[in-house]
């Protein structure tokens, strides 16, 4: 009796976590540690600082729910890009504008766009 009351509790929590989730969809952790390597892209000011307001609001709503492991490493490639962006040398930094401004730039205009 006991172990169905746990189990009816469980999943009453989820069904009621279900419609938190519901308006946005969920990143891949592959999306989630681009877009955490976008943000301090994004953010270095070597590179010409980007608005990242509304993007780390959203890596840190999808930080909810996965391991340690992969919100570590985004926090290290964050950290990483935004010792990269402070390269003297020229070629590098024209290869960081680049990603910043090809591949990150999904990230920052969907949430310029959301916010």
């Amino acid at each position: 009796m006991r172990k169905l009351a746990i189990s009816l509790l469980v999943v009453a929590t989820a069904v009621s976590a279900a419609p938190a989730f519901a308006g946005e969809a969920r990143w891949t952790d592959r999306d989630y540690l681009q877009a955490s390597r976008c943000l301090g892209l994004a953010s270095s000011a070597a590179l010409g600082e980007l608005p990242t307001t509304a993007l780390a609001a959203q890596i840190k709503s999808q930080a909810f729910g996965r391991g340690s492991a992969i919100t570590d490493r985004g926090v290290s490639l964050r950290a990483e890009a935004l010792r990269e962006g402070k390269t003297k040398d020229e070629a590098r930094k024209a290869k960081l504008l680049a990603e910043r401004d090809g591949v990150c730039k999904a990230f920052l205009t969907a949430q310029v766009a959301a916010s």
